[in-house]
């Protein structure tokens, strides 16, 4: 089963579970929370480095493929690693673009 959900709802998604998040006690811009369950099992890791630089972690499994609907913006530099699974971008519009990640 495919799940389609918009960039806004996958992060109003991650806002409800930051009620449950962890700060490190000796560095308050390094932030750990619960993946949302409805996108599977797992945490999110942000560290803010330094004002304008953040390292996001993530280390999750999803149950199903999901397909995130998001607006395209730029960005100054941004890097995405994957150590498992695949991802692929399938379609892309004048102003949006549509991913799918697919895990194994």
């Amino acid at each position: 089963m495919t799940i389609t959900i918009s960039q806004q709802a996958h992060e109003e998604l991650f806002q409800e579970v930051d009620q449950n998040q962890h700060h490190d006690p000796d560095d308050q811009l390094d932030v750990t929370c619960k993946f949302p369950q409805t996108l599977g099992e797992g945490y999110h890791r942000r560290i803010e480095l330094r004002q304008g630089l953040l390292l996001e972690i993530e280390s999750c499994q999803r149950p199903d493929n999901l397909i995130i609907q998001s607006i395209d913006h730029p960005h100054p530099l941004e890097f995405w690693f994957m150590l498992s699974g695949q991802w692929r971008e399938l379609l892309r519009l004048q102003s949006q673009i549509l991913m799918q990640i697919l895990y194994e």
